[in-house]
């Protein structure tokens, strides 16, 4: 006769005490990731200057923003992945480190972005996205701009008092990893002003109505564009603050170009173009081998 013993399991008691301080660890954790992925942005260049803030709607938020020099090359993005918490922070960090190495390897905005979009499907879960815009900037009168499925970009332009905005039909970036991402050229002047935002900073109002966002940032920058860049943002987000539900991260990147622009004659040095295809060849490999030891790391984890 086989003897069946009944064993009552009782589940271990974390005290009080603990659980607060376990509490407190993850929201320090999340804050310091918050402020070391997405500290406010300073930047005063030869060609332009740029200024930035992300509020967080939580700990950890969904937006990201990033400046990248190198000479007289200077790219500027934003990005805004789904959802908040640690999550969302380490999808973040995956961008900004992708992003950052393989403009190191000086890979074409739009290839890189096109790289991200192929990547980003192997490495978060199916119900994750994350939408991207950014200006590269190579001491012309052009800017390079591409877009994923970001809000649009607005520009002030100096010359006739006006905002004008660039939006490109793309999908966000991890949805479909064929999609390839194409970039255009935008014409500025001295004291024009680029204006970077996150879907939080134009939902205004309880319908979340990106129109009428839109129409705020844009009339705020016509009347206030000759004041310093810190102070156009101080008011943009006051403005926000006032109008806005509160119910997203809210994030703004400004970029001005200064009179010295398309001056190729400054002194600095610029981004050459490769002119050895086996040198090319090699860098284009190592960037593919990044991505792919990326990949496999994080399935295998």
């Amino acid at each position: 006769m086989n003897a069946v013993l009944a064993m009552d399991v009782i589940p271990a008691q974390v005290p009080a005490p603990t659980l607060v301080a376990m509490e407190r660890a993850v929201v320090a954790f999340a804050a310091e990731m918050q402020s070391t992925l997405v500290p406010p942005l300073y930047y005063r260049g030869d060609c332009i200057e740029a200024h930035g803030q992300c509020i967080p709607k939580d700990e950890v938020g969904g937006d990201l923003m990033d400046l990248v020099e190198d000479g007289l090359e200077v790219i500027a993005y934003v990005s805004d992945v789904s959802g908040h918490g640690l999550r969302a922070g380490v999808l973040m960090g995956m961008i900004k480190t992708a992003m950052r190495y393989g403009l190191l390897l000086r890979r074409p905005l739009r290839s890189l972005v096109s790289d991200l979009n192929r990547l980003l499907p192997q490495v978060k879960e199916p119900s994750m996205f994350a939408t991207l815009a950014a200006l590269r900037f190579d001491g012309s009168k052009d800017v390079e701009y591409v877009s994923a499925g970001h809000v649009p970009l607005l520009h002030f332009r100096k010359k006739s008092n006006d905002v004008i905005s660039h939006y490109a039909q793309r999908f966000p970036l991890g949805l479909l990893a064929d999609e390839a991402h194409a970039s255009r050229r935008i014409r500025f002047d001295a004291g024009d002003i680029f204006l970077l935002p996150t879907d939080g900073a134009v939902e205004l109002g309880e319908e979340l109505d990106v129109e009428a966002g839109l129409q705020v940032l844009a009339q705020t920058l016509c009347k206030f564009n000759e004041h310093p860049l810190a102070e156009i943002l101080e008011i943009l987000q006051n403005e926000i603050s006032r109008l806005g539900a509160e119910h997203d991260d809210r994030t703004v990147l400004l970029v001005r170009a200064l009179s010295r622009n398309g001056n190729h004659e400054e002194p600095g040095r610029q981004w050459q173009p490769f002119n050895d295809s086996t040198c090319r060849e090699f860098l284009e490999a190592r960037w593919r081998k990044m991505l792919a030891d990326l990949a496999a790391a994080l399935t295998d984890d």
